[in-house]
């Protein structure tokens, strides 16, 4: 895999390719998007669980200033699949929606099992070709760990 520069990545655009898009704007700070998933060659997988295929739904949540969004995978009658969080600059606001830049580290969890943070060698990888600084590595190291906490720990971190 070849390495990129940090993406850009808006909530207008959404995660999925091949997806209907619709926001739903809280307030002045949180949107959750979802995003349904329309035809495909074969099913999108994250090692042997399939996240998309038709009919499968992604909702996520972006929240103005938080250094990740949510996302959650469910398949087509809503059985929640499998929980990703992206490690982000700070999520900022643009005309009609929201957007990030993806710091590599993620955080990854199925129902059932303990989260676990992906991504590490993509990271090492993005300080030695200067596309972070050492210090924003280890701050994404410090986000992605709290995140793991928080899915761990708090029941309300991922009501919405």
């Amino acid at each position: 895999m070849t390495l990129h520069p940090p993406r850009n990545i808006s909530s207008i655009e959404g995660l999925g390719v091949n997806t209907t898009k619709s926001m739903q704007r809280i307030n002045d700070n949180v949107s959750i998007g979802t995003e349904v998933w329309n035809s495909m060659k074969e099913p999108w997988k994250e090692g042997t669980t399939v996240i998309a295929e038709p009919g499968y739904i992604w909702t996520t949540k972006w929240e103005l200033d938080k250094p990740y969004i949510i996302t959650k995978f469910q398949d087509a009658v809503n059985n929640l699949i499998a929980i990703y969080c992206d490690v982000a600059r700070p999520v900022q606001a643009i005309e009609d929606g929201f957007s990030f830049i993806d710091l590599y580290l993620d955080v990854w969890q199925v129902p059932g099992e303990e989260p676990r943070i992906l991504d590490e060698d993509e990271l090492v990888q993005a300080v030695e070709a200067s596309y972070i600084s050492p210090e924003e590595a280890d701050e994404a190291r410090r986000i992605a760990n709290d995140l793991v906490i928080s899915l761990k720990n708090d029941p309300e971190f991922l009501k919405f």
